[in-house]
């Protein structure tokens, strides 16, 4: 791996990442039930395709960065970035795709915390209503 110009934070992350896969395979290696440990090793498995898709999407994101803010050609972020041309083309489009996912997630995610906001509205408006209707009739009943 190519540790030049990453941060001491990244290197940080990155060893508590060693160090947290070490523990999750010690763990599954422990585990006296095989289905459970099998079921570990799933997880694991399953954990690490996300980890490994998140970050290629980050690195796409990061070479798009550096392709608009340098205002670069396909050829110049090729050769800046080490991949060929067309893989370059791939970065940007897997960039352009990110972006466009996560709006659309997060218009999904806004919508939903609008829809909750106003479930949580009408549910406190209910409850006044009805405390007040409980009121009304505690009123009307002790006189």
């Amino acid at each position: 791996m190519a540790k030049e110009g990453v941060s001491e934070a990244v290197l940080s992350a990155l060893a508590d990442l060693e160090r947290a896969f070490d523990a999750a395979l010690m763990a599954i290696d422990a585990d006296t039930d095989h289905n459970r440990a099998y079921n570990g090793a799933t997880e694991l498995v399953e954990t690490l395709r996300r980890l490994f898709e998140t970050s290629g999407n980050q690195r796409a994101l990061s070479a798009a960065r550096i392709f608009e803010q340098e205002e670069m050609s396909l050829a110049g972020l090729a050769d800046r970035i080490g991949v060929s041309k067309a893989r370059a083309a791939q970065l940007i489009k897997t960039a352009k795709d990110t972006r466009a996912r996560n709006e659309r997630d997060e218009r999904v995610s806004l919508g939903l915390t609008k829809v909750a906001i106003s479930a949580a509205h009408a549910s406190r408006i209910a409850a006044k209503k009805a405390e007040d209707s409980d009121t009304q009739d505690g009123t009307t009943k002790g006189n």
